[in-house]
Order: structure tokens, then sequence, then C-alpha cells
């Protein structure tokens, strides 16, 4: 299975939306990281967002605050992107952040697939973000809650796992406060034939989810 290392490295020159990165045709890729510096010794914030090939547009994180003379990396665990997402990056203000973005980028598989699932919660109450396929196990390694919403919190949200017989088991409980994003997954998370992912937000038009997920076929 043919593996490509990608590493991006930019000076946002920019306060516009600026495409860095964009998933092959026949490739799944993976955010492995991503470094930001301020250099330019003034505060400022930034968003990072994924543009499905549908043109959906998912939050990663929006507005995040970057101190003068700081730097930080931003992505807690790998994040699986699809073929056709596009990676853009915004910074408030133009020559104050130099990025760096590394990627992996591997062959679609067959028997073991790694797939990326994203929702826009436009209403509150229970929503499946993922549901496991028939013949097949998971490993999910991320889900992020991120609100992109300037001043509302997303009330008590509720993740949840639930098995094939629709018997809801309580994953992480909490607000998501406005311009917030939150990594669930400390460490990854086993899931069987059937079972699925709930995500709960208290207020509509908060929350947007991504679940990195690898499938393999079920060996029972």
């Amino acid at each position: 299975m043919s593996h490509n290392y990608v590493k991006k490295m930019k000076v946002l020159d920019s306060a516009n939306a600026t495409t860095i990165y964009t998933v092959p045709d026949t490739k799944t890729a993976f955010l492995n990281a991503f470094r930001v510096v301020e250099t330019s010794n003034n505060a400022t914030s930034h968003t990072l967002t994924v543009t499905d090939s549908s043109a959906n547009v998912f939050a990663v994180w929006t507005n995040v605050a970057l101190s003068a003379f700081n730097e930080g990396d931003v992505i807690p665990r790998n994040l699986v992107l699809n073929q056709g997402d596009v990676v853009k990056f915004t910074a408030t203000d133009a020559n104050r952040i130099t990025i760096h973005a590394s990627f992996l980028e591997r062959d679609q598989g067959v028997n073991n697939t790694f797939v990326a699932h994203r929702k826009d919660h436009t209403s509150s109450g229970n929503a499946t973000i993922y549901t496991v396929p028939t013949g097949k196990k998971a490993i999910v390694n991320s889900i992020i809650l991120s609100n992109d919403h300037a001043s509302s919190t997303s009330g008590t949200t509720y993740a949840k796992f639930a098995d094939s017989s629709d018997n809801e088991f309580s994953y992480a409980i909490g607000a998501v406060a406005a311009e917030t994003a939150v990594e669930l997954c400390v460490r990854p998370q086993i899931m069987d034939e059937g079972e699925y992912i709930i995500v709960s937000p208290n207020t509509a038009n908060t929350l947007h989810s991504h679940a990195s997920v690898l499938e393999i076929s079920n060996p029972g």
C-alpha cells in the first residue's frame, strides 16, 4: 500500500481563508500535526476548517487565540481526511502566523479502511454521526466537537456509544463553549458491527462533529 508524507509550511500573508492541502483522488490522508507560530509580537487568532467534496464546510476550531511571540501544536490526535477534502486556515491578521502542517497520504483500503464522518448539528437532540457497517469492527481514533458559534455554548452535550440493541452508554457530558473545540478520545475506542455514535447538543447550530475511524473486517 502506497504511503506519501507531505509537509506544508506557509506564512499567512492574508486574512482570507487559505487552502493548505487537498486530499488527492483515490487517497485517504491523515493530518498528523499542525503547528502555529506568532512572529510579529502581536496577539491574533486563527480558524481551521475542512471542506468536503460536496462543498460542505466543517469547523475544526474557530478564532483560537494565539499570544504574541507564542506557538502551539493544535491537533491532539490524528484527523482522518477523505478523498477531495480541503483543509483551509484563516488568520485574523495577515503576516503574523507561520504554520507547519504534516500529512500522511495512503491508498484507500478495501478490507481495512480509514474514514472521516462529520456532521453539522443544525438541530438539538440525538444525532447519529457514525454506524459500524455490516461485517466490520471499528477503531475510533478521534472525536472532535467544535463550536463555531461566536457567542452561544452548546448547552449540556452528550456523546454516547450505542449497541446494536439501541442501548445507549454515555461517553462524555458537558457544554462546549463558544468558539471552542474539544477532543473526546484520550485513547482509541473499539466498536462492534451495528454499534453507533450519538452526539446530542442542547443548542442547535452550535456544533460540528468529526469522527476519525478505522474500519476492519470482522474476524468473528
